[in-house]
């Protein structure tokens, strides 16, 4: 492929309205959506990651959705259980996007998760680093806090980089000390040499930042959140309990997951599960606008983001003119 095209990107906090707004832009412009959030690659994680809303047309066909006449890529990549990492993200956004290209029509990414939106612009130097099973099965052992102590050690930059959902996290933190000791072994390739052998074309990014005061964001959280367990939130993860999903999995998934399958274990009541997970989730807005925010400060002069506040009026039409 040659020639220079353009990829719409549009990230934001949770509650932000990224969805909505991509499939709006996608009808508009004649696009398609690449999903770029690390729960909503999971089959069965529906209702609690909120891949769409309650009123929109969905049709599920295998490799994407059609959502009110839109497809939208990322949704259902993998079982419940199943390792999907950054790297695997990457894989399937580039061949993803130049499909998108050859169809005529215009990427659009949407997403929350940023480490998956900045591995897609910059690449990611954990590219080619196989698991090391063996070395998992040792760490796998370990409780968290001795996993972080462990990658403190190998490689503190990116230990004290980490926020406390990842510190938290035995999966990230494995994966972590594992990049860590085979770059010391020097089995991995610099992060230029992984990532110019993607064949792709010359992209232009367009970036779109959603934000809000956090109070304001609060409060369409807790909204979405009554909503979702209106429509079958506990059910879902019940469902997923009944087939043998592990809880620990379900509770290293964090917000929704953990304090649903906990409620449904009962460990909490029904009341401390709505209060613990709003808490959670308004904890969880703030570190995505930290990491936005670090995100777009130490983008290059060439790829600048265009910031919107969607508790300001005539938002949306500000963005589809920048479009």
């Amino acid at each position: 492929m040659t020639g220079k095209y353009i990829m719409l990107v549009i990230y934001g906090p949770t509650a932000s309205g990224k969805t909505d707004l991509a499939i709006k832009l996608a009808r508009k412009f004649n696009g398609e959506i690449i999903s770029a959030d690390s729960r909503q690659v999971y089959k069965g994680l529906d209702i609690g990651t909120g891949k769409v809303s309650f009123d929109s047309k969905v049709e599920k066909h295998k490799g994407f959705w059609i959502v009110d006449d839109v497809k939208v890529y990322g949704f259902d990549l993998v079982k419940v259980g199943e390792q999907f990492t950054a790297a695997d993200f990457l894989t399937f956004a580039s061949t993803t996007m130049i499909r998108i290209i050859v169809a005529k029509k215009l990427p659009i990414v949407v997403g929350g998760t940023g480490f998956y939106i900045k591995a897609l612009i910059e690449g990611i130097g954990s590219i080619g680093v196989k698991p090391d099973w063996q070395l998992r099965r040792k760490l796998e052992k370990l409780d968290t806090s001795t996993l972080y102590q462990k990658l403190l050690e190998v490689n503190p930059t990116r230990a004290r980089s980490m926020n406390q959902s990842d510190r938290a996290n035995p999966r990230r933190l494995i994966r972590a000390i594992e990049i860590a000791l085979l770059s010391q072994k020097s089995e991995v390739k610099s992060q230029k040499s992984e990532t110019t052998h993607y064949p792709l074309p010359t992209i232009h990014y367009l970036l779109i930042g959603l934000t809000a005061p956090n109070d304001f964001l609060y409060q369409r959280a807790d909204y979405w959140l009554d909503v979702r367990l209106e429509h079958g939130m506990i059910e879902e993860v019940r469902a997923l309990l009944d087939h043998k999903v592990s809880p620990k999995w379900l509770d290293d998934l964090g917000l929704e997951y953990r304090w649903v399958s906990r409620y449904l274990k009962n460990k909490i009541d029904y009341n401390q599960m709505v209060e613990r997970l709003k808490g959670d989730i308004h904890s969880f807005i703030r570190r995505q606008k930290t990491w936005f925010h670090k995100f777009k400060n130490n983008l290059p002069a060439s790829r600048q983001v265009k910031l919107y506040d969607i508790s300001k009026s005539n938002w949306q039409e500000q963005i589809e003119k920048t479009i």
